[in-house]
């Protein structure tokens, strides 16, 4: 059997994903021109990591 792995181990990634897909919304929801930078690097994490995920899988 393998060894448990900590769930921060386990859910860091995703939790942290997450986090800054919220901090993206929230500021294309509420701020004006000065959050559109933050906004759009928000948005984009979830878009990187699936890149980077399927890059790593065809190797």
């Amino acid at each position: 059997m393998a060894p448990r792995l900590a769930a921060a181990r386990i859910f860091g990634a995703p939790m942290l994903i997450a986090v800054l897909s919220l901090a993206g919304l929230i500021a294309a929801l509420f701020g004006g021109d000065p959050t559109d930078a933050v906004a759009w690097i928000g948005l984009a994490v979830p878009i990187i990591a699936v890149m980077w995920a399927m890059g790593r899988r065809r190797r």
